[in-house]
């Protein structure tokens, strides 16, 4: 855990250490997309996903696409029109939620199929989902442990069969929760 915490610090420092300011440097992790190969507009409509997702899961941004929601919980955020999040962080930070899907963790996704941007679940939590379209879960934590799916009266409308389960087409347009166990 030491050693996760020492490396985001690492990569806030040296993802925000830019000199002077462009269009392009539209957060302190434009020269990390830029490394990652995006373009200025790539790197804004990334930096917009991001945005929106820390308004309305709340954490901390610690690299171009990735947001510490605390703990074990990095989120990593897919670029708009990607099917799966890139690593922009050289290996330094593992994606629980990519496939296949680390033990212990629930990953919702925002696309079908496994595809989109996860919200990695692993400490038994209420889990706010903020999609409304169709997208995706697997549960792989302990075998057995059942997840609840909450619409926004917090009242439970569906549980899974528990772990080991997944749905590739799910519908979130009614669940605004998801209690991992």
């Amino acid at each position: 855990m030491l050693a996760v915490a020492a490396a985001v610090l690492a990569l806030s420092f040296s993802a925000g250490a830019s000199s002077a300011s462009t269009p392009a440097d539209i957060s302190p992790y434009a020269s990390q997309a830029k490394q990652a190969g995006l373009t200025a507009t790539q790197t804004a409509a990334l930096q917009g996903e991001v945005g929106r997702y820390l308004a309305q899961t709340g954490g901390k941004q610690v690299a171009a696409n990735v947001i510490d929601l605390g703990g074990k919980h990095l989120m990593f955020v897919a670029l708009p029109g990607e099917a799966h999040p890139r690593d922009m962080t050289n290996g330094v930070l593992a994606d629980p939620c990519a496939l296949p899907v680390a033990y212990g963790y629930f990953c919702a996704y925002s696309g079908r199929n496994y595809t989109g941007t996860p919200i990695p679940m692993w400490k038994c939590a209420l889990y706010r989902i903020p999609w409304t379209a169709n997208g995706s879960w697997i549960n792989n934590q302990t075998t057995g442990t059942v997840a609840n799916f909450l619409d926004n009266n917090g009242v439970s409308g569906w549980h899974d069969s528990g772990a080991f389960s997944a749905d590739d087409d799910a519908p979130w347009y009614w669940v605004h929760w998801v209690k991992n166990c």
